[in-house]
């Protein structure tokens, strides 16, 4: 089972409603009920969601899914590493960088 703060379960919620096959109004088509998913809160329940809806929003499910989650050290969102030195996500990478490079070459013209 895995567990959600408030921030998460309403981007649970609204992936959900957004994306869902099996919610129609609310409800579950498979159970033929209210949607369990939508009344928790604080937990993720459904498999159906965890497997196909979950990855859809790949900031999230590596936030709660993936045992290797980092977070990014310049925004703060978790994302999945590609090697296990990488510290930024796929957002900030180019910028940090940029950032890099040009104190790089600015001591490098101090240097002459």
């Amino acid at each position: 089972m895995v567990k959600l703060d408030y921030q998460q379960a309403r981007k649970v919620h609204k992936l959900i409603r957004k994306e869902c096959c099996n919610c129609v109004d609310g409800n579950c088509v498979l159970l033929d009920d209210v949607c369990v998913q939508l009344i928790s809160q604080h937990n993720i329940y459904c498999n159906y969601f965890l497997r196909a809806v979950l990855p859809l929003d790949k900031n999230l499910h590596a936030e709660l899914c993936s045992k290797d989650a980092k977070r990014c050290e310049v925004c703060g969102k978790h994302f999945t590493p590609r090697c296990n030195r990488q510290k930024y996500c796929d957002g900030c990478s180019p910028t940090k960088r940029t950032e890099y490079m040009r104190n790089f070459m600015r001591e490098k013209r101090m240097e002459c």
